[in-house]
């Protein structure tokens, strides 16, 4: 049976232009004019009896229809490249563009990374630091490490809830678990040797707190999640991110509450060091986030094969 396919010129063209979102960049790209660019993109519009982009002043944008078919035809374009490379006995070399939460690039992982690269040669990764949900729609992004609630699922008992949202739209979009979110008071050894007693979580109302801004209620959730009341000091440190709470643990500020994950990367003995033993779980999950349309790519596989032993470790 003879294939129904549009034109392969067109084809080339629309993936090009959809992925730099630019006809001029995706002229650059395969060496043509921009008007030749907006030419094969308007027959594949044609074709198709459907509107692709939307032509705005100074920009272009898919339109809905448009992100979906450069969706499933970015897929088959991969696959293509992946399977030439191998019949001429070479690998392509892919970029795959991840979001990651900025403490959690610097802290955790970044200092893992090597491992992945000196297996996957032709994979360069690229990552995006980002608190923001990702729209996968909108941005240019193959994969996300972020933390929150997966819909769906129960958190059951009295946990810290999670504010926000991990993307903008979960239609799509699948999600690997990789760690739960668990919250832990950490101040320097040198400071809590020359601090007044911290042995209850009560005795926090003596001590300065150390709040992080995209977690602004996390004290007061964790505390009222183990039934503790505790009113904001007006001497307690206010801090952007996760980093530079801990830098202010480390000064010797106060009691910073961070993820339990970030403390990988401090020697316990000498640096931060935990008053409590506290394991309370958040009601939400440090994630890996894929479009479900690239699930299976390889270098997407790849990757996420490597950071689930990552986590799991």
């Amino acid at each position: 049976m003879k294939r129904s396919l549009p034109p392969l010129p067109a084809l080339r063209a629309f993936e090009a232009a959809a992925r730099h979102l630019s006809f001029t960049h995706a002229a650059e790209e395969l060496s043509v004019t921009q008007s030749a660019i907006s030419r094969q993109v308007r027959s594949l519009e044609d074709y198709l009896q459907r509107k692709l982009f939307l032509r705005l002043t100074r920009k272009v944008e898919l339109t809905e229809e448009g992100q979906a078919y450069f969706q499933a035809i970015r897929l088959s374009f991969d696959r293509i490249e992946e399977a030439t490379a191998s019949a001429i006995g070479r690998r392509a070399r892919t970029v795959l563009t991840i979001a990651v939460l900025p403490t959690l690039a610097s802290l955790w992982l970044m200092p893992r990374l090597s491992s992945f690269w000196r297996a996957n040669r032709d994979i360069e990764i690229r990552t995006i630091v980002s608190t923001e949900p990702v729209d996968f729609a909108a941005q240019r992004i193959d994969m996300a490490l972020k933390v929150g609630r997966l819909p769906g699922k129960r958190y059951g008992g009295r946990r810290p809830p999670m504010d926000g949202d991990m993307v903008r739209d979960w239609q799509g979009v699948r999600a690997d678990r990789l760690f739960p979110d668990v919250l832990v008071p950490v101040c320097s050894r040198a400071w809590l040797e020359k601090a007044p007693s911290l042995k209850r979580l009560q005795d926090l109302a003596r001590h300065r707190l150390i709040h992080t801004a995209i977690r602004r209620h996390a004290w007061r959730d964790w505390l009222a999640a183990q039934e503790v009341q505790l009113e904001q000091g007006v001497d307690d440190l206010d801090c952007g991110q996760y980093f530079m709470s801990l830098q202010a643990a480390q000064a010797g500020e106060g009691v910073a509450l961070v993820p339990s994950v970030l403390l990988d990367s401090f020697d316990p003995e000498r640096e931060l060091v935990r008053p409590f033993e506290a394991t309370l779980a958040s009601a939400g999950d440090y994630c890996l986030l894929t479009p479900a349309a690239r699930y299976e790519v390889r270098a997407v596989r790849l990757f996420r094969e490597w950071i689930l032993e990552q986590a799991s470790a």
